[in-house]
């Protein structure tokens, strides 16, 4: 396996990845609307599915399945609707959303497309306990400041995000000093 393929990426989603990264990280920084576990819970989820989904797809197919997706992101990614049922965190994720990256919301299936090996400019690396109640989701972009990833957006918002501040460049031995929030239980 090397830091880059889908198997090593599902295992940084599951547990702390246990090799450093090589030199820096890219750093998502979000205030949640709910506490840091359980926004941390709902993200490692989600990529984790999506990451599932993606190492058995066939991307040839006129349509990848998305029901291995989680039951309110799918409701989330209704295209057609502004919120998705009960859940509040969500909602207010999508609203942010739709307020400050796009007026329209992603449907899970275009969502999905997006993680096609070889598209994807971004990996997943950790989620980490930040200040005051914030969360730092970490990806690996290989080094580079600015990469196309609104599906990362997209994901990071209706995980139940109330902000999250712009994509930096961070020092991996940032990431060594932080404690991981809970890995998928």
């Amino acid at each position: 396996m090397n830091r880059y393929d889908l198997a090593s990426e599902a295992a940084r989603v599951m547990h702390r990845p246990g090799e450093g990264p090589v030199r820096s990280l890219a750093l998502l920084v979000v205030v949640p609307a709910a506490g840091p576990e359980a926004y941390a819970q709902r993200l490692r989820t989600l990529i984790g599915a999506a990451i599932d989904i993606v190492r058995s797809a066939d991307f040839d197919q006129e349509d990848v399945p998305v029901d291995a997706l989680p039951q309110w992101f799918i409701e989330l990614s209704n295209e057609e609707s502004v919120t998705g049922g009960n859940d509040d965190a969500g909602n207010e994720g999508k609203r942010r959303y739709l307020l400050t990256r796009d007026s329209r919301p992603w449907g899970s299936g275009d969502w999905i497309y997006c993680f096609e090996p070889g598209l994807r400019a971004w990996s997943w690396w950790d989620v980490t306990l930040g200040v005051d109640g914030r969360v730092n989701v970490w990806v690996d972009t290989k080094g580079e400041a600015h990469i196309a990833c609104e599906e990362l957006w997209w994901a990071v918002h209706v995980s139940g995000a109330l902000m999250v501040e712009p994509i930096v460049l961070e020092s991996a031995e940032v990431w060594r000093g932080q404690e991981s929030l809970p890995a998928i239980s």
